[in-house]
């Protein structure tokens, strides 16, 4: 049996993000949840706080509203690269592939960056053994805990 030679750059296209399609009673929730800490804001003269509620209320729902975009995937000889963004692997920790279809198909990157400290990208239909075999010749193999955000983000469908 011939095992197949993976070349690089190895590429993917994927949706920036898995879409959930948000119905009206969705929007409905994030406007009455965010009327509901308006109110609760004024009643407590915190204007700033209130401001910021309206504020964050309409970015939610705009972002809900929001089709993800085709976004081009590529593992190169000099990091991983997304779009144009190209992150060197000595600026990565490690990587771990969340491998559960339909629900999760997608590659984790731990970033050394304090701000950015995971990288979340979508497989698509890449192999996903392919891809680890590629990252192990650059990067270790971690498991990721997906963290309460993460759950929560995928209970709210977001």
């Amino acid at each position: 049996m011939n095992k197949k030679e993976l070349q690089l750059p190895l590429s993917w296209q994927a949706p920036e993000y898995n879409y959930n399609q948000k119905s009206a009673d969705w929007f409905w929730i994030v406007g009455i949840f965010s009327l509901t800490l308006f109110a609760v804001a004024l009643i407590f003269n915190n204007t700033l706080f209130a401001i910021f509620i309206i504020i964050a209320g309409f970015t939610i729902a705009m972002y809900g509203a929001r089709r993800p975009r085709i976004i081009q995937f590529s593992i190169t000889i000099r990091g991983f690269q997304i779009g144009k963004n190209l992150f060197p692997y000595n600026t990565l920790k490690s990587f771990w592939i969340h491998y559960d279809p339909p629900f999760k198909k997608e590659l984790v990157i731990q970033s050394e960056k304090m701000f950015m400290p995971h990288i979340k990208i979508p497989l698509g239909d890449a192999d996903p053994n392919d891809i680890r075999e590629i990252l192990l010749k650059f990067l270790k193999e971690k498991e990721y805990e997906e963290s309460l955000i993460d759950a929560i983000g995928d209970y709210l469908k977001f």
